[in-house]
């Protein structure tokens, strides 16, 4: 429950999120193409539309990752032990397949609906000069930069919550290092 209530309370701060990734990738001088520059100005104006897409990524892979993270810690501390630890792996693993099918499902609902959305604002995209490739390339950009600022926020997210388990269960921060569940 505690990975939940994280990834949860991350989750809503989706705009923030992205007003960070912004603010980063102005700082670190990412100028690349016309396509990132419209991406960014984007995601600076009218975050709203990535929004949905950061709250599920942040849901699915902070619940995921620690989730994932927890059941490794506790199959570490309880090696020796089968049964009711076998069947609470798989329960977890269970969960972990239930919630990914529902996020996909979710966010391939959202970004239909944001794209079909978007129409006319692509459209007059096109109207002022840019082409379809680099409209094509502004939502792609988009979606990266949404995708891996998700992924950042949930993986420190899950890492944060998971901490207290792993000093419980093993006496050390350390496990929550592993990249396994993340990935």
């Amino acid at each position: 429950p505690g990975v939940v209530l994280v990834a949860v309370g991350t989750a809503l701060l989706a705009a923030e999120i992205l007003g960070l990734a912004n603010r980063l990738l102005g700082k670190a001088s990412v100028r690349g193409t016309a396509s990132v520059h419209l991406a960014r100005i984007n995601l600076r104006e009218v975050h709203q539309r990535s929004r949905p897409l950061v709250t599920f990524l942040v849901l699915f892979i902070g619940v995921s990752s620690g989730t994932l993270t927890m059941q490794a810690i506790e199959n570490d501390a309880n090696s020796n032990s089968g049964g009711i630890g076998a069947v609470m792996a798989s329960i977890n693993y269970l969960v972990v397949v239930l919630i990914a099918a529902f996020m996909a499902i979710a966010l391939a609902n959202t970004i239909v609906s944001a794209i079909a959305a978007r129409r006319e604002e692509l459209r007059d995209l096109r109207l002022v000069g840019a082409t379809a490739g680099q409209v094509r390339r502004t939502v792609v950009a988009e979606g990266v930069i949404a995708i891996l600022a998700s992924a950042v926020a949930a993986a420190v997210a899950a890492a944060v919550a998971v901490i207290p388990f792993a000093i419980a269960k093993l006496g050390t921060p350390l496990a929550v290092l592993n990249p396994v569940p993340y990935v």
